[in-house]
């Protein structure tokens, strides 16, 4: 059981967002003998925050982000830049006008990697949201460039992920007229052979797809074999209807059941010979015996995030983890599964607290906003000229907006818009929206806070984790 393929860890720490699963977290797991991994989600905003509050840390490690223009565009929010005073811009669909934006949270996903990595020699992963498409080009390069070890890509299928490594690090432009599942049209400028030598200095990250069921992964697989020069993932994360955060629609598009249960294709997806991770199956919320289990089944590991996320380190506002510790002291939390929450339209994982958006007297008082556009889709009309415009549109958006762009008011009911919800769950623009907070099932056993250094000591026992911490630490 002890021996590791390519030094991966057993032990995943899940990748939650927005920046529940921050650097902090991710350091303390991966000197711990976890793969250690940060959100990369929301990173531009989250990273230019810091920069504009005066973080030395965040500032130093810019500073060493290898092209000067990123570097100046980040640091012009420090106190007397240029754009102090300015909020971080918008993904626009114009490529010129979206630039800034685009290297923005490329140097973002670099700082936060590095600040992860920082002081250890872990494993460190970034979890990539398929379905923030226009970030997951820019996360994917800046994690590259700050050494990452692996790209966690979930909340969405990534049929594309071999070919957008392989051209990042080949000093290729990336487009894609849609990524799979996506509807939104993608691009990044050419690194050029100045980002394809830097690239080199790192082994490209191994590929680890966040699936639900059995047809994904066998797609992915004959897929990748077919058309990328037979990439393969280094492993698959299993993921049920029980995690946190969004979740695959069920089997029958009505309701979750046995088929979509992990014992129902976790022995066909084992047979293929990539290693699983399991995560969201884990009847006492992430324990030992969770883990044993699943090993035992011939799981290569587990993902656990739910513990991860209300333990000291993460990012989740500190409130916000007490209210939650304390209900379930109380056996009082809930975890429900809204199915129109999310503008993404998979259904996703609340939890009702008061004064949250899951309050619907919070939820109703609220004004609708799109400003940060994570969550946004493509949509296209043609002008007079004949010539194809492109514009973002999201069902989280106010209701006039929506319809301009053509879309359907119904669609507007019961819709959050996750991308300032979940920013305000961290602590960021609390005036601009209500806090969200999204746990697994298993999240409701954390009766206590504890470190992360707990959590990793209980799963792993402390033995291991000592002998691990050793061997990772730099002398």
């Amino acid at each position: 059981m002890s021996d590791l393929i390519a030094g991966m860890p057993r032990l995943i720490q899940a990748g939650m967002g927005v920046q529940v699963s921050c650097a902090r977290l991710a350091n303390a797991t991966a000197r711990l003998g976890a793969l250690g991994v940060v959100s990369g989600v929301g990173l531009r905003h989250i990273v230019v925050e810091q920069v504009r509050a005066g973080d030395e840390i965040a500032i130093s490690l810019a500073q060493t982000f290898p092209i000067k223009r990123y570097v100046e565009d980040l640091l012009s929010y420090a106190r007397g830049g240029s754009r102090f005073h300015l909020e971080p811009p918008m993904d626009l669909p114009d490529p010129v006008r979206g630039a800034l934006a685009r290297r923005l949270s490329v140097i973002g996903a670099y700082v936060e990697v590095l600040r992860a990595k920082s002081g250890h020699r872990g494993r460190v992963g970034v979890n990539v949201m398929w379905k923030c498409a226009l970030t997951v080009l820019p996360t994917i390069y800046g994690a590259m460039l700050g050494g990452v070890d692996a790209l966690l890509c979930g909340a969405g299928v990534p049929m594309e992920l071999p070919d957008i490594v392989t051209n990042l690090r080949a000093g290729n432009a990336v487009e894609y007229e849609a990524l799979t599942g996506t509807g939104t049209h993608v691009l990044l400028e050419a690194p050029g052979d100045e980002g394809a030598a830097l690239l080199a200095r790192h082994p490209a990250p191994h590929m680890i797809p966040i699936l639900s069921n059995f047809a994904f992964p066998k797609r992915i697989l004959d897929i990748w074999n077919r058309d990328m020069e037979g990439a393969r993932p280094f492993a698959f994360v299993l993921e049920n209807h029980r995690a946190g955060g969004h979740n695959a629609p069920p089997r029958n598009r009505v309701s979750f059941g046995d088929p979509d249960e992990i014992d129902a294709y976790f022995d066909k997806v084992l047979a293929m010979g990539v290693p699983v991770y399991v995560a969201g199956a884990l009847d006492e919320g992430g324990s030992r015996n969770d883990y044993l289990r699943w090993l035992a089944r011939g799981a290569y590991g587990v993902q656990i995030g739910s513990r991860f996320a209300l333990c000291r380190e993460s990012g989740m506002r500190d409130d916000l983890k007490q209210q939650v510790v304390d209900r379930n002291h109380t056996k009082e939390t809930t975890v429900l599964t809204d199915n129109v929450l999310s503008p993404t339209g998979y259904p996703f994982k609340v939890v009702p607290l008061e004064g949250t958006l899951a309050d619907p007297t919070v939820y109703e008082a609220r004004k609708r906003i799109c400003n940060r556009a994570y969550l946004v889709t493509s949509t296209w009309d043609t002008r007079p000229d004949g010539t194809r415009r492109e514009r973002y549109i999201c069902p989280a958006m106010p209701e006039k907006q929506y319809r301009t762009l053509g879309g359907d008011v119904a669609d507007l009911t019961g819709r959050v818009c996750l991308c300032n919800a979940l920013l305000s769950t961290a602590g960021l623009y609390t005036d601009v929206e209500p806090p969200i907070i999204t746990l697994g099932e298993s999240g409701t056993h954390a009766d206590k806070m504890l470190s992360a250094r707990e959590i990793v000591e209980d799963i792993l026992t402390p033995e291991v984790v000592a002998e691990q911490e050793k061997a990772l630490a730099i002398a």
